[in-house]
């Protein structure tokens, strides 16, 4: 074959790599995107759990307490969904849609709904015109809304770095949301000087769950991040929290405690809670972190391409220069002044590019694999709970727990057991 036509076969092999690489860039830009719209989402959820925890004990107390408090926590998550529904306002705007954004848009559009309802909540619960289970329905299932645009923003990250930081930072929100809705329950149970045997349910899957979500957290998180959720864990809120558990679950409430020690109890789960968000702000700088880093990295080696230094073997070695920091292993030459100068781009050469870029997509699959897995065990849980919710008429909580307890019986992981209930489900239609 001429050398001419070698020559223009390595260039366009080469073109069609880089080309691969802007796409990688592409993508990640889009996953600073979804990262600066997670962080509004988080301080939404944040602001709403203080709002659901605050609305309990206000009407849980018959009004005695926290209405002052409760007025402040609505007016701050009201301006943290405004400061999201700036956010999204650009998202309309967008001429392509990355990989994953018809599911994402979609959870946004239930998580919109959802916010539309809230000024009449918020007016019953001033007016004392609605239970407390109602309004702890009602915000749980909007938190669980925002969440699933969180847990898809994980599920749709191709870059294996950012995907184990958007997993870590989902299951630590999931675990917060749970202790938010332990605070929530605790001050109800409190307030009304004793725990039924459902609320005391409802309180210890809350625990339970918790603990499940933090363990996820701890596999996929940073180091940092783990030893700040140690000294949560270590502080003495959470010991004092602990205390407090054991008299939910264990005994009644004196008619003198009861409106005492629900104030405790909420001062103490919201200091618990208020640290948690120390640990998720920081969870949130390491994914935002992480995307700058890396577009900043692959922006690097592309600009590289561009030096006229990189033009020694026509206009393949250009092409090829951004590949050169990432595959260190290509031969190069020396100037006279012992400078290195990029070798002639051979055929052989063009090859291990090839393979090197393939080998590299593999191991990002690889490592993505067990982020998506943790997903995925999540995305069947949630679905068998449907399942039985539906055709056994169980509450969340009840189906969850048969779940476990199904799952301790015959000593097999949840998702296992959530994954049998599916295909059962899909064999008898």
């Amino acid at each position: 074959m001429p050398q001419r036509e070698c020559q223009g076969e390595r260039q366009e092999v080469v073109r069609f790599l880089v080309a691969a690489r802007q796409c990688e860039i592409e993508g990640l830009k889009h996953l600073l995107e979804v990262g600066h719209l997670v962080l509004s989402v988080t301080g939404l959820v944040h602001h709403l759990q203080r709002e659901r925890g605050a609305s309990n004990l206000f009407l849980g107390s018959g009004g005695q307490c926290y209405g002052e408090q409760l007025r402040i926590y609505q007016g701050a998550a009201i301006e943290a969904e405004r400061d999201l529904r700036a956010r999204l306002a650009g998202w309309l705007g967008q001429t392509r849609c990355p990989h994953g954004c018809a599911r994402f848009f979609a959870r946004i559009a239930t998580a919109l709904h959802g916010l539309g309802s809230l000024p009449g909540l918020r007016e019953q619960v001033r007016g004392r015109g609605i239970a407390f289970t109602s309004v702890m329905t009602a915000l749980n299932d909007l938190i669980r809304d925002l969440l699933a645009v969180v847990f898809e923003a994980a599920d749709s990250a191709a870059d294996p770095q950012i995907s184990r930081a958007l997993v870590a930072l989902f299951n630590f929100m999931q675990g917060k949301e749970l202790a938010g809705q332990e605070r929530a329950i605790g001050a109800v149970g409190f307030s009304q000087r004793g725990f039924d045997d459902s609320l005391r349910q409802a309180l210890l899957h809350r625990i339970d769950a918790q603990e499940r979500s933090f363990e996820v957290f701890a596999a996929f998180c940073d180091p940092e991040s783990r030893v700040a959720w140690q000294q949560v864990v270590d502080s003495p809120h959470t010991s004092e929290l602990e205390r407090l558990r054991r008299i939910a679950c264990t005994r009644n409430i004196s008619d003198v405690d009861g409106v005492e020690m629900a104030q405790t109890w909420f001062s103490r789960a919201t200091y618990r809670i208020d640290a948690m968000k120390g640990v998720e702000e920081g969870l949130e700088a390491r994914l935002k972190g992480l995307c700058e880093s890396r577009i900043e990295t692959a922006g690097l080696e592309l600009a590289s391409a561009d030096e006229p230094a990189a033009w020694v073997d026509g206009a393949a070695q250009a092409i090829a220069g951004p590949f050169t920091t990432f595959f260190p292993n290509e031969a190069t030459q020396a100037d006279g002044e012992g400078q290195p100068l990029a070798a002639p781009l051979s055929g052989r050469s063009v090859m291990d590019l090839v393979h090197e870029q393939s080998r590299r997509l593999q191991a990002m699959e690889d490592e993505l694999h067990a982020a998506r897995q943790a997903l995925a065990d999540r995305k069947v849980i949630e679905r068998a709970k449907a399942l039985l919710m539906k055709h056994r008429e169980l509450s969340e909580d009840e189906a969850h727990r048969f779940l476990r307890q199904t799952a301790m019986n015959q000593n097999r992981r949840l998702a296992e057991v959530a994954e049998s209930v599916v295909s059962m489900a899909e064999v008898l239609g």
